[in-house]
């Protein structure tokens, strides 16, 4: 069966099936969306929403299950129609969007029928989109972004805003490493993307050894600084992730430049990091460090 007759066929099963669940909704299969309302009373929504997003996923699964989900999704995008009305009243949606970076697949492990507005970040993370509401900050999809009126070229983006929030983060020295931290600010750990400011020793030479244990902390050391002061990072990671109520990534990595690969930790205690070859400790390799940290200090 060709991707389109597959569209077609999803397409069909939608405009059959909507109506019965939600009486007056509107499928529109030459565009590829629906409408739906919601409301209370005198006070009336309606939304245009695409149906890429269920198309995909139905294209996935067996035909018997079809209803199932175009039920759920359905529902769920009334139930984000309702969260879009309520965000309005904090105030400019748009200059209250944030980033937060993540581990990779964390969206698909705890978001519910609507994915989240989201930008793969490399193979160990992913940068999700937040909104800010009062206190906390609830998560958008994809859905409640459009209905919000987010994805307008207009519209600031959610990264740079983050990345202005945390520009004025400084490095604190602890014990031959350094840490960027804020207390309660879950955007600390976007200072990875924005390294070139936050982390500019991941842009010099061999770059860094670093790690995300919280959202609000990033510690990172340079990549060869030697198997102590690795040791002593992967330790404080470890440490620091243990517990923490905003728990990222218990993990090492080696980040240079645009490229980042994790780092084996052992399972002991304390833990040990495997140092790759290419940040193995050698005498030229240490008497330029030296070199360059004496003339830094000048």
């Amino acid at each position: 069966m060709t991707g389109t007759t597959n569209d077609s066929t999803v397409l069909k099963a939608i405009a059959d099936l909507a109506p019965m669940w939600m009486p007056g909704c509107v499928v529109d299969t030459a565009e590829q969306t629906v409408e739906v309302g919601w409301g209370r009373g005198a006070l009336q929504m309606s939304a245009v929403v695409g149906l890429g997003e269920i198309i995909d996923r139905c294209r996935q699964l067996p035909q018997q299950l079809w209803a199932e989900q175009i039920e759920a999704w359905l529902r769920a995008v009334v139930a984000e129609g309702e969260l879009a009305t309520q965000e309005h009243r904090f105030g400019d949606v748009a200059v209250r969007q944030r980033a937060m970076l993540l581990q990779r697949g964390w969206s698909a492990r705890t978001s519910g029928p609507v994915a989240d507005a989201l930008i793969p970040f490399g193979d160990h993370f992913e940068v999700v989109v937040f909104v800010g509401t009062g206190a906390d900050y609830h998560r958008l999809t994809i859905v409640r972004r459009s209905m919000l009126g987010l994805g307008d070229p207009d519209v600031p983006s959610p990264v740079q805003l983050t990345l202005e929030h945390i520009s004025d983060l400084r490095p604190v020295e602890h014990d031959g490493f350094s840490v960027l931290s804020r207390d309660d600010d879950p955007l600390v750990s976007m200072a990875i993307v924005d390294r070139e400011k936050l982390l500019p020793q991941a842009s010099i030479g061999l770059g860094v050894l670093v790690g995300v244990p919280r959202l609000s902390t990033v510690a990172f050391c340079d990549a060869d600084a030697g198997q102590q002061a690795a040791d002593r990072l992967a330790q404080y990671v470890a440490n620091t992730y243990r517990d923490a109520p905003d728990q990222c990534s218990p993990d090492l990595y080696w980040l240079q430049g645009d490229r980042m690969v994790q780092v084996p930790v052992t399972l002991a205690q304390p833990p040990g990091v495997m140092l790759p070859a290419a940040l193995l400790p050698s005498p030229r390799r240490t008497w330029v460090r030296h070199l360059w940290q004496q003339l830094f200090r000048r």
